[in-house]
């Protein structure tokens, strides 16, 4: 079949299942489906078009393959510039297979948009926030997770040439879609001393033989030919390069990280993405969006990273407990720790090389596919193993979810091909859209949840008040003056990550006026036994941070009379000014 045949039957099969249009004559956007590469620039422009006054929409870098990398930024330039503002970053699809994760991103910043003038709780954030949003980052394989044949396993890397099988050639040896159906499915052949059998009860479900037992089939891989010539099938495709493992903190070479490219940040959409975090100090939190588990995710991601400071495990903590109560069914780990280990991540990155607090989202659940009363346990052991176990539902149960709530659509029926090489095979398997990926009429409320625990973490952003607390006068024309800079919220102005390890300058809480001399200044430990922890240089100025739920005293003793000036200048905080005559 000719590759335009190909391509139009593809694009058939992805509008059945995500049509990809905005709903017409409105700036709102819809979320029952999901939007290709096209589909998010379009829906992108239409949010900008709609709020100009609101939204700045721009490049932020191109892909290996020249596209652009959008970033999209809500801001009310009314109540301050942007980078006055505590930054709240959110990005989806690093790993171009995990589609969802930009549905999320986009209904966010449609949500926000579309609420700004109608909910006071989204008003004020945005008034008060900016919110930083990057839909796609891994713009190549999530557009050609659209737009070519593929499959729920393939198009996660970024498409950098990369010798997988060390034969001198280079992504010689991917996948074809050799039964021209627009999709890349799995391939079987009968083999008495195969792994699998066929259930007995569902025979599209493969279930693997006990020791002795008579196999029948035997799984070959996907869809595709051994292109050359060494006896394997697939084992060189595009890439690979992860590009959830090419940061530049604790970045490990391949030997030892799968995936992580030569050396760090060698993905041009990595380098962009770090760059940007640079310009963007401001930024307090930073949520990135993947596909499956269920869960919400913080570092260390290895044991070659220190514990975090008890600090900011506490900041974590709150943020991702109450995670679990705004997603229902979704679990707060960590990652070394209750996943796996993974070196050179964003998460990782933007905490522990900028001090950013970061969280890993994973989308999809089990749950969304269970054919069961929610007090019901799973089937017996024999049905629950199966082939390509993922999250937790059993192949023979998701087959009656299939069955009886999307009407079969998720499934392509096992049918009779001759390949080129092995002769007679037999085709089918779980289609593009479904493995780790939620149906489109499951998105609406997925996406809403972890909207919402995004929007939690914003009103939590660190918002600073300042206080006078006392004006003394201890004769002489000399003054005592203490100063309170108070966070009602739980995130810190800074973490303790940044400001154990300098990683930005602290915030600057200072007092000026004309005719005022600053004999002292210090940071008030204890008020009542009156410690003081004084400065030593330049007291006027005082470096520090306001904790998480916390305050920072400070004390200066001032000699002369006049209008004194106390500023508190943040980086990830909105700055604080009070005036007082003395």
């Amino acid at each position: 079949m000719a590759r335009k045949q190909h391509i139009a039957i593809a694009a058939i099969v992805i509008w059945a299942f995500c049509a990809g249009a905005l709903s017409a004559g409105s700036a709102r956007l819809t979320f029952d489906h999901f939007y290709d590469g096209p589909a998010v620039t379009e829906a992108l422009n239409t949010l900008h078009e709609a709020y100009p006054s609101l939204t700045d929409l721009r490049s932020i870098g191109k892909s290996e393959e020249g596209r652009d990398i959008w970033l999209l930024t809500i801001n009310n330039p009314a109540t301050g510039a942007e980078s006055d503002k505590p930054g709240i970053c959110v990005d989806g699809a690093i790993h171009g297979n995990e589609i969802q994760a930009t549905e999320v991103c986009l209904y966010l910043a449609s949500y926000v948009l579309d609420a700004y003038d109608s909910i006071p709780a989204i008003t004020k954030l945005v008034d008060s926030r900016v919110f930083y949003i990057i839909p796609v980052i891994n713009v190549d394989n999530r557009w050609r997770f659209f737009a070519n044949p593929s499959g729920y396993d393939y198009g996660r890397s970024a498409v950098v040439p990369y010798d997988d099988d060390r034969d001198g050639l280079y992504d010689e040896d991917g996948v074809e879609d050799l039964d021209g159906d627009g999709e890349i499915l799995e391939m079987r052949i009968r083999d008495p001393f195969g792994d699998f059998k066929s259930d007995p009860d569902d025979p599209r479900v493969m279930i693997r033989v006990k020791p002795g037992e008579k196999g029948e089939w035997r799984l070959l891989d996907a869809e595709g030919i051994d292109n050359d010539g060494d006896g394997r099938l697939n084992e060189d495709g595009p890439g690979y390069l992860d590009m959830n493992r090419n940061f530049g903190f604790k970045w490990q070479p391949p030997y030892v990280q799968g995936g992580a490219g030569e050396f760090p940040m060698s993905a041009k959409v990595i380098k962009a993405v770090s760059d940007f975090f640079l310009t963007k100090p401001n930024i307090c939190i930073d949520f990135s969006f993947h596909n499956s588990g269920g869960l919400i995710v913080r570092g260390p991601g290895s044991k070659a990273i220190a514990s975090y400071p008890p600090q900011d495990v506490a900041v974590y903590d709150f943020l991702g407990k109450d995670g679990e109560k705004i997603i229902p069914g979704y679990k707060y780990v960590v990652s070394s720790k209750d996943m796996y280990t993974v070196y050179g991540d964003l998460s990782e990155y933007v905490y522990s090389g900028l001090g950013i607090f970061g969280f890993v989202g994973e989308l999809f659940t089990s749950s969304q596919e269970r054919y069961r009363k929610p007090d019901e346990k799973p089937g017996s052991a024999e049905t629950e193993e199966g082939f390509r176990y993922y999250g937790g539902t059993p192949p023979k149960e998701k087959q009656k979810f299939n069955d009886a709530v999307t009407q079969g659509i998720m499934f392509r029926e096992w049918k009779s091909f001759s390949h080129p090489h092995i002769g007679p095979v037999e085709i089918g398997g779980w289609r593009t859209f479904t493995t780790r990926i939620p149906q489109p009429f499951q998105l609406p409320e997925m996406v809403h949840r972890n909207a919402s625990l995004v929007l939690f973490a914003a009103r939590h952003a660190p918002d600073v008040s300042l206080e006078v607390l006392e004006v003394k006068d201890l004769g002489g024309d000399m003054r005592r003056i203490r100063v309170r800079a108070a966070n009602r919220n739980a995130i810190p102005t800074l973490s303790s990550r940044a400001t154990g390890k300098n990683l930005v300058r602290k915030d600057i809480l200072k007092i000026e006026g004309n005719g005022i001399e600053v004999v002292s200044g210090g940071i008030v430990s204890d008020a009542v036994m009156d410690r003081i922890e004084p400065i030593e240089h330049r007291p006027w100025m005082v470096f520090t941070s306001v904790p998480s739920f916390g305050k920072t005293d400070v004390q200066w003793i001032v000699k002369g009379k006049g209008k004194v000036t106390i500023t508190y200048d943040a980086l990830r905080a909105r700055d604080q000014t009070l005036t007082i005559d003395l």
